[in-house]
């Protein structure tokens, strides 16, 4: 562990009060700040310290929370203020989730429309992240949460997030047997580049998940032992026969044989895009129908009104009005006698 809790970091900008966990390289805190407000903050774990790259793990830290904060999008955990220092350790603050993780989902099995919805959020998250030429690296169920009360999904963890580029960024020393299977096969190899298609094998290894609640054969052992993949409709038969061979294709493991983007992966399982709203940005008004024609009758209404009262006004001004037949004179003078 990095600090004892509770600690202030910056001047007590931040109070952390508990440990959310360890990950691979770091830990996460909850917080709050001055407002009282929860947030997670996320460093590298002070164990590190002596190994002998300790420096670099730290740069590389720096450089992907620069990267990820370009990364903006509503279902990809949001960073609240660039990186910070704090007793020689790097340190990032991120939006506090509330929720729960789909690797701790009440449900084993979710339904097919519910588990699409979460797979087509996180995987238009995913083509931003890839937009600005980096790849997750660690897709998975527990790396997905979803907001309380209600079925959005937000992709969190990118402290294995890299370069499209970058290639010897092997992870079977590191990764659990749990999360081995949704580990594409060239994240074993120190010489493959990664690229789009390494998170769509692990994009699809999650939807196999969601809807078998069993985990996949792991890539190692497909390749070392020659054990071949269940297909999903083995373990559901419920599992539509597009999303069942969806998921098959977007587990091969050649890269090549894979969707090249995740959009493409969505495209054949029938998902179409959603507009993305950037929130920084001014939304033209919509033009609302119905509300203009009420508008409309409105204004013809006070027009009809006024116009009325005015043809009243113009008409007792020029047109005297005759006496009535009924109506007698008053004589002005006394009859003669």
């Amino acid at each position: 562990m990095v600090w004892a809790v509770p600690k202030q970091l910056q001047s007590g900008k931040y109070t952390l009060e508990s440990v959310l966990g360890g990950g691979r390289f770091g830990i996460t805190y909850l917080a709050r700040d001055q407002k009282g407000d929860r947030i997670v903050v996320k460093t590298l774990d002070d164990q590190l310290q002596n190994q002998p790259d300790f420096r670099r793990l730290q740069e590389r830290f720096v450089q992907e929370a620069f990267k990820l904060a370009k990364c903006k999008h509503p279902h990809i955990v949001r960073l609240l203020e660039d990186p910070f220092q704090e007793d020689d350790l790097w340190c990032i603050a991120m939006e506090y989730i509330d929720g729960i993780d789909l690797a701790h989902r009440q449900k084993n099995i979710l339904p097919e429309p519910d588990a699409l919805q979460y797979i087509q959020q996180i995987g238009e998250a995913l083509t931003v992240v890839h937009q600005n030429n980096l790849v997750h690296r660690d897709v998975k169920p527990a790396n997905i949460m979803i907001r309380a009360g209600s079925k959005e999904a937000v992709l969190i963890d990118f402290g294995l997030a890299r370069g499209i580029d970058s290639k010897k960024l092997s992870v079977s020393n590191v990764e659990t047997e749990a999360e081995a299977g949704f580990t594409p096969p060239e994240l074993y190899s120190q010489t493959i580049e990664l690229g789009a298609y390494t998170d769509v094998y692990s994009l699809a290894a999650t939807l196999y998940n969601l809807l078998t609640g069993q985990l996949p054969t792991s890539a190692k052992e497909r390749l070392q032992n020659n054990i071949a993949l269940k297909e999903p409709r083995e373990w559901n038969p419920q599992i539509s026969e597009n999303i069942n061979l969806g998921i098959v294709r977007a587990m091969d493991l050649d890269p090549k044989k894979r969707p090249q983007s995740i959009q493409a992966w969505l495209d054949s399982l029938g998902l179409k895009p959603t507009p993305i709203v950037n929130p920084d940005q001014p939304q033209p008004r919509k033009f609302n129908l119905e509300l203009w024609l009420t508008v409309i009758g409105l204004i013809l209404a006070l027009i009809a009104i006024f116009t009325g009262i005015f043809q009243g006004d113009i008409r007792e001004f020029f047109i005297k009005p005759s006496p009535s037949p009924t109506q007698k004179s008053t004589p002005t003078e006394l009859p003669k006698s």
